[in-house]
């Protein structure tokens, strides 16, 4: 089992895709006893969508680009 763990305010981005769209977890959730992250796009926060803790920090789907704030605090 993967010890990595997805926190808010991390920024992924979908592997194979030099340029495309970034992701930032916003909150996580346990659906049905799955971890699952709500992500936005950091191009349009108005486009979101939740994906399984597990596919996030799968690397063979995402990469993780920016790290989360330190002590929560947003940019």
């Amino acid at each position: 089992m993967s010890k990595k763990h997805v926190q808010i305010g991390q920024v992924f981005q979908p592997v194979g895709a030099a340029k495309g769209r970034a992701w930032r977890v916003m909150g996580t959730v346990n659906l049905l006893g799955i971890p699952h992250a709500r992500i936005v796009s950091t191009e349009d926060e108005g486009v979101s969508k939740t994906l399984s803790c597990s596919v996030l920090v799968d690397t063979d789907h995402y990469r993780l680009i920016a790290s989360a704030p330190i002590d929560g605090m947003a940019a």
